[in-house]
Formats: structure tokens, C-alpha cells, sequence
């Protein structure tokens, strides 16, 4: 059995542990997970996802393909090329969401994008950068130690459960509490695990109230989270409340490499020079876009609305899949190329606190896959490549230390107070429109699973009220309804509003209706019907 230092992909955070693998057998077979609590990123603590890391490791690989043929590893690198070099750099687009990508593998993709002349790359979070002040794009670009968690007198949570969303944060707020922090969530309901001394509910369409309750914010640590999903105005109205008092923003992000990625890219300036995901999913349904390269990516799995994204990657001329696992997508790719699995990878991650992880692994095939491309160049020139880029020198900085710091600054308001306006402008007439039969909202609480395609719960949280309307009994189950699109699942009985539904799981219901480019206007919650489905025969007699 061979003992490898790992990370956990599960989330931003990166949490250390040890993964032990049977000598001389499969990479996935036999794979166990270990604590290894000298990791300073979560003193050897995992969730529920990083204890399942198995299960996330073994599935089926992705092996070399050209048009449905497989075809050895030199073969495919040369047919990719081929491919992308017979298109205009407009009709072509690279997307890599960071969950599983390293730094130097990053450096290599957006260098292999510049050799096509390509603009279209997204990494997922390019339109938040458009609608700030650029002196508060380090907001957005770099997290904040958990030591600073910890040392808070005053924590907001803002639309934020981390017991759910990331739970080895609500580890951080604990100890913050018991050095006499006060603990504040704002939300559209209750944290049933009673983590905060104080709760603001707020109504979906009643957000004015937060800039009448300014007051609250004042010497708080405001922790968040900045998702492709979250509305580009209520970034702004966190950056707004931080303006507007003595506060600092702490934004959690879903993929564990986001911020390597902004800031090997070159941060907020560099984000704003690309395309948005969903502009590049918009001009893929338009046909302006003919060619896609997914680096590590699955947007089926990962995205809501699953054969929505399908549907349209399916108009491509040419897809390129480079991953490790088959998936959604590998039946419909033009070209596959098979790399290594995350935890043998050789390479480095910046996690939200600014630590650069050493990631421990052996290989650089993913990279190479890349150079053979472009450059042409090693592991090594390309690692020297990304200490430059994140300013580290010739150091090799230990996880022990934080070495990509965030300096706070002063930015204005005016502008974004007229970026809300709008917003709220928006609320109050999505608030006139009809809401669906029973007029029910889903609020969906994103969380490691979620974003790695995993169904978890396989049930939604509904009130005591919606049951007694429904006639709801134990053994039930029910159904959601979106226009075409229907969910039948299980319910648990929470203390949540009487209209509002909470899914820790991605369900059917999909924000988008296949309207990519107005993805960024939708609200927070989605208008959805309740009903008791109908019992099957058997059941009823």
C-alpha cells in the first residue's frame, strides 16, 4: 500500500489528506482515504466529499479518440491541432472551470489559446469583473487566511450555510465564536444548526431592506460566495455594504483553483479582456462558435439545466475533451484525450486563503498534452512560468504559509449604487410576474456534490405549511414543476419559509431555458410549482 499526499478538488479550501493506494494495482482500485492533520488548510478534518473521494476517483477513464475512433496518444494530440487550426480564431472557444486544474496546466491552456489568436476562454467567473470598480477586483481575485475567520469580532454570513456549502469553514466560524465573535447570518432562512446568535430573513423581492440595515455590516468580516450562478448584483451589493462600512468581503468560490486561475490569467484586468461562460455557450447556440476545447471541465454535471448545455454543445463542429473520466459529453466529442487523475498530478493550486499547494503527484501528462500544442515547452519552464505570474520569485513557497497576500483598498460606491438600483428594479418586476401554480420559489444550496454532478440528499426541504396544503404524509413524495420540466423526489419537513423550497441537490429545474446570454438577469430563487405526486397503483391500494 503506498501512502500519496493529496488535496481534496471538493472546493476552494483544498484541504489536505492522504489517499493509500494498492501497490502495483489500477490508479482508482483500492483507493482509501486518510485525515493528515498537520495540513493547515483544515487541521485534518474532512467533510462528507472528502471522505468519498473514492467513489469520486473511480470512475470510468477517458482513453484517446478521433470521430468515435480510438487512437493512440499522438494520434489525437495531432488531429486536435489539425482541427483547431482549420477554424477562425472567432469560431473557436477553451473553457476550463478550475476545479481539478493546476497552475502550470492553466498557464499552458491560456497560452495555448493566445497561439490560435483565441479570445473566447472562460474560466467561469469573467462577468463579475465588468460591473465593479477595477480597485475592487482584489475582492474577487484573492480570498483571506482563516486565521482572520478566526480572529473576527463580527461575522455576516451572507446567503452563506457553511455547514453545507463548505463545512470546513463552519469549523473556522466555531472557533471564531468561542473567541467572542458575533455570529450573524442573512438569508432567506434559518441555519437549523443554530451557528449564528442572530438571523436576518430576508424575502426574496426585499433587498432594499440590507442597505437600511447598513448599520449591521459595520466592523464585520462579510464571508459570501461567488459562484458562475451568483447574480452579478448582489457581488455588488456586498461590495457596496463593504464600501459603506468598516467591513471586510470574504468570497468562498466552488472550484478549488479559481483563484490560481484569476490570478495566472491576470486577475479582474485579464477576466475582463475574455468571454463569460455563458456568452460562449450563447454564441455556441448561435453558431457563431464552431470549435470548443474543454480542459477538465463536464458542464453537464456541473452546471444546472444538464441537457440544456448538452443540447447545445451538441451543434458544435468540432469538441475537444481533454479529462480524465468519460463523460456526458465523451459520446458527442469529436476528439477525446485521456489524462491523469487529479491526485497523481505533478503541479501546484492556489487555495482562498493564498496558500500554494504542492499537489505531490508524479505527472505532467494533462500538460503535456497542452505544450504538445503550443509552446512545446517542460514542467519545469512552465512552473517558473507561474511563480512569476503569481509573483512568488524563484521561491518554493511550503503550504505553511500564505504567499499570495491580499492588500485591502478604498473603492467608490456611486457606481455600483446605480448597478443595485437596477437590480432591485428587476426584483420588483420579476415580483409582479406569475410564479408558478402554487407560487413556490426553489433556493438552491450549492455544496461539493452539487458542483461534481453528484446527487446527495434526494430530497428537497419544504415548510409544515406547504405540507398541510399539499396533504402531505409520511411515504409521500413530490413533484416540482418548471413549465415542461418536472422533479419527483422525497421531502424533508424544515422550519423555512412557508413558500420556499431548499434543494442541496441540482435538480431538473434549470435557470436558463436554454437563454444563455440571460443568465446574469435571473433572481436569486427560482419560480417553481409544489405538488403531491400521484401515488403509484400499488401504493394506493
Amino acid at each position: 500500500m503506498r501512502t500519496l499526499t493529496s488535496i481534496c478538488p471538493g472546493c476552494s479550501i483544498g484541504c489536505g489528506l492522504y489517499l493509500l493506494e494498492s501497490e502495483g494495482g489500477e490508479r482508482r482500485h483500492g483507493l482509501k482515504v486518510a485525515h493528515r492533520t498537520v495540513a493547515p488548510m483544515n487541521e485534518g478534518k474532512l467533510c462528507k466529499f472528502g471522505m468519498q473521494l473514492p467513489a469520486y476517483y473511480d470512475k470510468e477513464a477517458l482513453h484517446n479518440s478521433v470521430d468515435g475512433k480510438e487512437v493512440n496518444h499522438e494520434e489525437a494530440i495531432e488531429a486536435a491541432r489539425e482541427r483547431l487550426s482549420s477554424m477562425n480564431p472567432e469560431e473557436i472557444a477553451f473553457i476550463a472551470l478550475p476545479g481539478t486544474i493546476t497552475n502550470e496546466e492553466l498557464v499552458s491552456f491560456t497560452s495555448l489559446a493566445s497561439e490560435f489568436g483565441c479570445e473566447n476562454l472562460s474560466f467561469g467567473f469573467e462577468r463579475f469583473f465588468r460591473d465593479i470598480p477595477e480597485e475592487a477586483f482584489y475582492v474577487l481575485e484573492h480570498g483571506l487566511p482563516f486565521s482572520d475567520v478566526e480572529a473576527a469580532s463580527k461575522i455576516i454570513l451572507f446567503f452563506v450555510d457553511p455547514f453545507v456549502h463548505y463545512p470546513l469553514l463552519a469549523r473556522r466560524i466555531l472557533k471564531a465564536k468561542r473567541n467572542g465573535a458575533r455570529i450573524i447570518e442573512v438569508s432567506f432562512t434559518k441555519n437549523e444548526r443554530g451557528l449564528a446568535d442572530e438571523t436576518i430573513v430576508v424575502a426574496p423581492h426585499e433587498f432594499e431592506s440590507l442597505r437600511e440595515k447598513k448599520e449591521l455590516f459595520e466592523d464585520s468580516l462579510i464571508i459570501g460566495e461567488l459562484t458562475p450562478y451568483t447574480n452579478p448584483h448582489l457581488v455588488s451589493l456586498m461590495l457596496w455594504l463593504q464600501a459603506s462600512t468598516s467591513s471586510r468581503l470574504f468570497l468562498l468560490k466552488p472550484f478549488l483553483n479559481v483563484t490560481g486561475a484569476l490570478l495566472i490569467s491576470g486577475g479582474g484586468k485579464g477576466a475582463e479582456k475574455r468571454k463569460d461562460l455563458f456568452e460562449i455557450f450563447d454564441r455556441i447556440d448561435r453558431g457563431k462558435i464552431k470549435a470548443l476545447y474543454l480542459l477538465e471541465t463536464d458542464p453537464v454535471s456541473v452546471l444546472l439545466g444538464g441537457e440544456e448545455v448538452k443540447k447545445t454543445l451538441s451543434k458544435l463542429d468540432v469538441l475537444i475533451e481533454q479529462n480524465v473520466f468519460r463523460t456526458p459529453l465523451s459520446e458527442i466529442a469529436t476528439i477525446t484525450l485521456g489524462s491523469e487523475p487529479f491526485y497523481k498530478k505533478k503541479g501546484t493550486i492556489v487555495n482562498i486563503e493564498g496558500r500554494v499547494l504542492d499537489l505531490g503527484g508524479e505527472s505532467a501528462n494533462g500538460l503535456a498534452i497542452l505544450e504538445r500544442m503550443g509552446k512545446g515547452r517542460s514542467y519545469e519552464d512552465v512552473h517558473e512560468e507561474v511563480k512569476k505570474r503569481l509573483g512568488l520569485g524563484s521561491s518554493e513557497p511550503s503550504e505553511f504559509e500564505i504567499a499570495v497576500t491580499r492588500t485591502e483598498r478604498k473603492f467608490g460606491v456611486a457606481f455600483l449604487v446605480e448597478f443595485i438600483d437596477s437590480f432591485l428594479s428587476l426584483l420588483k418586476m420579476g415580483n409582479d410576474e406569475e410564479r408558478g401554480e402554487e407560487g413556490y420559489s426553489l433556493w438552491y444550496k450549492t455544496n461539493p456534490f452539487f458542483w461534481a454532478g453528484v446527487r446527495d440528499k434526494q430530497f428537497v426541504e419544504i415548510s409544515p405549511a406547504a405540507m398541510r396544503t399539499l396533504g402531505l404524509f409520511s411515504g409521500d413524495e413530490i413533484e416540482l414543476v418548471q413549465g415542461d420540466l418536472k422533479e419527483r423526489l422525497g421531502f424533508k419537513i424544515s422550519d423555512v419559509p412557508d413558500d420556499l423550497i431548499v434543494s442541496e441537490d441540482k435538480l431538473a429545474i434549470q435557470p436558463s431555458d436554454g437563454h444563455w446570454a440571460e443568465l446574469h438577469r435571473r433572481e436569486l430563487l427560482t419560480s417553481v410549482a409544489l405538488r403531491r405526486a400521484k401515488r403509484s397503483s400499488t401504493a394506493e391500494e
